[in-house]
């Protein structure tokens, strides 16, 4: 990556942290397309300040225009969803400056983040919270969360009981590392959730 290109990056994520955003996640790819499994977590998740049952939102509702430029991301599209969460369709949004990648938001109504506490397949997990709200990062076993770049990295925060809002990063190319990654899923997961909480 040239470097006029590392110092717009850096200045994105400079912002980003100035909006409140403290750490990190990707993509349209979907974490239960891979093998894996989970039993009743050994970790324990800490209390949500409010439930949020979202399961009817429509995913491009997630960011309103004024958050979607925050993003520097162009308007949302419909995409699809995933059976074994529950989500019937997505939204992904598209940033071209000063790099390239994809935003992705939806809502899971038949999965929690408790589900990811004691996951054994090709996913990796660490617990973090998004505005006091419980949440999940994951990435791909095999990269490291201080990676020099990484596929994708994906934030999901606890908003019920067996729900959980999911916002993720992906890339195709090497131009951000797996922290910047995770610091825009997880910017994306905040705004979305800010939304979430003005509708309830």
């Amino acid at each position: 990556m040239r470097t006029g290109t590392r110092i717009g990056v850096a200045v994105i994520l400079t912002a980003v942290a100035a909006a409140g955003c403290t750490t990190q996640d990707p993509g349209t790819a979907s974490p239960t397309t891979s093998t894996g499994s989970a039993t009743t977590p050994s970790v324990s998740i800490p209390p949500r300040p409010k439930t949020l049952n979202a399961a009817s939102v429509d995913p491009c509702t997630l960011l309103s225009d004024t958050q979607i430029a925050q993003l520097k991301a162009s308007a949302g599209h419909p995409g699809p969803g995933e059976a074994q969460s529950g989500t019937t369709a997505s939204c992904t949004y598209q940033v071209n400056d000063p790099v390239h990648y994809t935003i992705s938001a939806r809502i899971e109504p038949k999965r929690g983040i408790d589900y990811w506490l004691t996951y054994t397949g090709t996913w990796q997990v660490r617990q973090t919270a998004v505005s006091s709200f419980p949440a999940v990062q994951i990435i791909y076993k095999g990269e490291d969360w201080n990676g020099a770049s990484g596929t994708q990295c994906r934030t999901l925060v606890s908003i019920a009981d067996g729900q959980e809002l999911s916002s993720g990063v992906i890339q195709t190319g090497k131009d951000l590392t797996m922290n910047q990654m995770c610091d825009v899923s997880k910017q994306a997961a905040g705004l979305a959730l800010t939304t979430l909480l003005a509708k309830s």
